[in-house]
Formats: C-alpha cells, structure tokens, sequence
C-alpha cells in the first residue's frame, strides 16, 4: 500500500522517492507499493497544484536509490526542485509528466506565457473565464479593462479585487454539459487557463471548442529534467530497472 510522506517515512536502500503532486505520481506509488515513497508537496487547495517548498526533501531522499519527478506539470517550482536535487543526490532520476494538450483545427487557442501576455490580447469589456486559482489574484490587476470569472474550488466570501467580475464557486469535476451551462450563464467570450493536459481540466477547453470560443493558452515553462516518459507503465518499468541495477 502506498504511504503519503507524514516526515518520518524516508524511502531506503531499494526504494523509488517520488516528488508528487500530480494524478500519475499517485498511481505509480500504488502500482509499486513497497518500493517506493511519495513526496505530497504542500497542497494549494484553490489551485490544485502543489509547491514543493519543504527545505527536508533533500534529507527526505537521500537514502533512496532512484527519483522520480513528477509534480503537476504547471509546478515549476517542485519542476526544479526534483532537477536539483535529481543532481545533489547522484542517482538515476526520471521525470513523468502527461503529455499537454494539444489545439484541434476546431480549437481557437492563443498560446500566452504569463497572465499579464493574456490581457494584452483579450479585448476591452470581454467576459472572460479564469481557472487559473487564487494565487494569481494579484496577476489580476492587468485585466481592468475585462469582466473576470475567476474560479475558485473553495467557498469563501472574500472581496473580489476587480472592478468588473466576481468568483465562481465550484467543486469538481467539471462536464463539457457543465462548463457549457456555466460559460452561457454568465456569457463567457474566452477562456483563459493552463496547459496542464491531462482530463479533468480538459472539459472548459473543450466546452470552448463547442461553442467557438478563444481560450487563452498560458503554455509550460520548459524546465529541464533529464530522461522523461509521459505514461505511468513506463516509469514503472525503469523503477523496476532502475531498482534490479542497484541491487
């Protein structure tokens, strides 16, 4: 069974560390069991994502004989940090990451690099749908000259900081007939959030796509990790490998 890091739990001799933070970390700590600890880094509740901002990782995983670094794909603090540490600690490491999405002919997406990129191009007075969670609240100023919907996963009754817009309250996971609903309610024209692949997120992008909506693209930030697969059978195999070569 797999256990959660809890500070005291540090993988050994024979063992994968696993920097998580993503749906595929979880699911290959549970297909190898014993052989392998999860690094959980400290949960955004709002975002989903995780910051790996722990100081003791390192001392976490210093006894382990291999590292697999796989966070959320938007992570790129916990991206390197697995990077670094993948190089102080001198053990094989590999990185998994789902693949991101990718744009359709039916898809109209503007690829961005950061919030503040976004606004430049959405149009004076447009309504747009943010998923982007509350730690980019401050990002938000840029858009005064747009109606905000800014998603939150927890309920809360703080002051929405714009002048024009407000929170949208909601607990996943979302449908394509949900986002649908939601994007003609409040009469969404784009759609602005992160390009974290993967399904769960997938349906705002494709309630977009049938309504024939922008979405406003914020791609990766490339952070360099080493050897990567993006399938969860394939970093069970070089965990096996991985862990038959230190025997």
């Amino acid at each position: 069974m797999m256990r959660d890091f809890n500070g005291t739990d540090r993988p050994g001799a024979g063992q994968i560390a696993i920097l998580g933070g993503s749906a595929e970390a979880r699911d290959l700590a549970q297909q190898l069991g014993a052989r392998a600890r999860l690094w959980l880094p400290a949960r955004d509740r709002v975002t989903g994502q995780g910051r790996a901002r722990q100081t003791g990782f390192a001392e976490w995983a210093s006894g382990a004989s291999a590292l697999i670094i796989a966070p959320h794909p938007c992570d790129v603090e916990s991206l390197r940090l697995g990077a670094s540490m993948a190089g102080a600690l001198s053990i094989p490491h590999l990185t998994l990451m789902r693949p991101a999405w990718r744009p359709s002919r039916r898809d109209h997406w503007v690829s961005v690099r950061t919030v503040r990129e976004a606004a430049r191009h959405i149009p004076v007075g447009a309504r747009v749908l943010v998923t982007l969670g509350r730690p980019v609240l401050p990002e938000m100023s840029a858009f005064r000259h747009a109606h905000a919907f800014v998603r939150q996963l927890s309920r809360h009754n703080r002051v929405f900081p714009l002048r024009h817009g407000r929170f949208l309250h909601g607990d996943p996971p979302f449908t394509v007939a949900h986002e649908i609903t939601v994007m003609r309610r409040f009469r969404i024209d784009a759609v602005l959030t992160r390009n974290a692949g993967g399904t769960g997120g997938w349906p705002k992008v494709a309630a977009a796509r049938a309504l024939g909506l922008p979405v406003y693209m914020i791609a990766r930030e490339r952070v360099p990790t080493g050897p990567t697969v993006s399938r969860v059978e394939d970093a069970v195999r070089w965990s096996e490998a991985a862990l038959w070569l230190d025997v």
